[in-house]
């Protein structure tokens, strides 16, 4: 789907959440505002004192990102090597082997992807069932686009330890440590 400077900001935020940062590097801080879901990229961006050539770039930077997160996200979850050996360790000290893992995501107040990770026994009714490298994740169907195109890692070193999740576009999140995974 091509982003029009007629589309809302909500909408696109809503379909492509990667959209937020590319928003806010032009100026267009309505992102995490309340009238977003009404006002369109255009009178968002005149609002704040954009000219058409402005407003123009904008779009074709949203589309430019989007088009890279359609390409990057052939599969939904990617999982390091060591991300799946700490994952496996993780469930059998915590006796939990035959669970998943519940994949969340969430846009904060600053306009940013907060991922969370956490062991379930099961999907609840309304999630997807993706399985990579023999772990199943469970996703909410209505975040599967946010989700799509991640990859989990796990970091160890002297800053501390903890799964870290990177989307494979120009908006990286990350959970650091306590993801509720261990």
């Amino acid at each position: 789907m091509q982003i029009t400077k007629d589309m809302t900001i909500g909408e696109v935020v809503n379909i492509h959440p990667e959209a937020a940062t590319i928003m806010l590097k032009y100026g267009l801080h309505c992102v995490g505002c309340a009238v977003n879901p009404f006002e369109s990229i255009e009178s968002g961006c005149l609002g704040h004192g954009m000219d058409g050539e402005t407003i123009n770039n904008l779009v074709t930077d949203l589309n430019k990102i989007t088009n890279k997160t359609k390409k990057s996200a052939e599969k939904i979850i990617t999982l390091t090597d060591f991300a799946h050996e700490k994952f496996l360790q993780f469930m059998k000290e915590e006796g939990k082997n035959c669970y998943g893992v519940r994949v969340s995501a969430v846009i904060n107040q600053n306009s940013t992807i907060e991922y969370n990770l956490e062991f379930a026994d099961k999907p609840k009714n309304s999630e997807k069932v993706i399985e990579e490298n023999g772990i199943k994740f469970f996703v909410e169907s209505d975040v599967l686009n946010t989700v799509s195109g991640i990859e989990i890692d796990y970091v160890d070193n002297e800053t501390g330890s903890g799964f870290k999740i990177d989307k494979h576009t120009e908006s990286t999140g990350g959970c650091g440590t306590g993801c509720g995974c261990h």
